[in-house]
């Protein structure tokens, strides 16, 4: 088995989150958001990061923007100082993309843009696994963007897993590659086809049940031999140990009230061995 360490991350400041007033997925509770109790969680999690040796850059929330603090959906990073930058489906997050594109200008990213057509949201929904990349489709991500995909990471092999429910508009709320062997699934979240794929190419391929998956455990990072992962789910704690990681257990309910977790928040932009 094989991990990288995370060397450097973007993190959003939640100083808006709770002015979130619409709902585009299934998850969402915008009136129920504690802001105060928020920025405690994220902080939280920055110090986790940080006791981690991760570089945390920081960029501050924009007023009217509430979902700008997920900066895993804006782009993914798929060589050094390359990003591939993301197009959102809905009008209410769009807002978001030209404060990325700026910050990544501005910090030597060279910026690879989606044709005007395709929908595609970073990291949440897109993920490198050896030499193939998964892509969610179905909700926020459409078949034209994995032939797009295709082309432009011809070396790789570009799999598409279709989500059963808008529950799972993103990948990364039923999908957790832990390392280069073991991939934690939630498997309703696939049509049939994709479950049989999964079991066919990943060596150590572990369901995750429906509590674990609605306490967001899919929604984890992996840095080296530690992960860090929403409190609150013992059997998947075990798990992780009886595997040899180490556990970091964050809580961050009130982000779970718009959808999103600790890999939400966190866009990788550089890794390590």
């Amino acid at each position: 088995m094989k991990n990288s360490t995370i060397k450097r991350i973007l993190m959003c400041r939640p100083l808006y989150f709770s002015s979130l007033d619409y709902i585009i997925n299934p998850w969402m509770q915008p009136s129920l958001i504690d802001q105060k109790k928020a920025m405690k969680q994220w902080e939280t999690l920055v110090a986790a990061c940080e006791k981690l040796g991760i570089k945390v850059d920081i960029i501050d929330q924009v007023k009217g923007l509430p979902d700008m603090v997920f900066t895993t959906n804006e782009g993914i990073v798929y060589e050094p100082n390359k990003v591939l930058l993301s197009r959102f489906r809905y009008k209410e997050r769009q807002g978001e993309t030209p404060l990325f594109e700026k910050w990544f200008k501005e910090n030597g990213f060279e910026i690879t843009y989606l044709p005007e057509e395709l929908y595609l949201e970073g990291n949440g929904t897109m993920f490198f696994w050896n030499d193939k990349i998964f892509v969610g489709v179905g909700y926020r991500t459409d078949k034209q963007a994995v032939r797009y995909l295709q082309k432009l990471f011809p070396k790789h092999e570009v799999i598409d897993l279709y989500a059963t429910a808008p529950a799972f508009y993103h990948l990364n709320l039923s999908f957790f590659p832990l390392n280069d062997e073991t991939i934690f699934y939630y498997p309703e979240a696939f049509k049939p086809e994709g479950r049989e794929i999964l079991k066919k190419i990943v060596p150590n391929l572990i369901p995750i049940n429906e509590r674990e998956m609605k306490n967001f455990c899919a929604n984890s990072i992996v840095s080296g031999d530690t992960v860090i992962h929403q409190k609150d789910s013992p059997s998947f704690t075990n798990r992780l140990n009886e595997l040899g990681y180490k556990s970091v257990e964050v809580d961050l309910s009130e982000f779970k009230k718009s959808g999103g977790g600790i890999q939400c928040l966190i866009n990788v932009l550089e890794r390590g061995e």
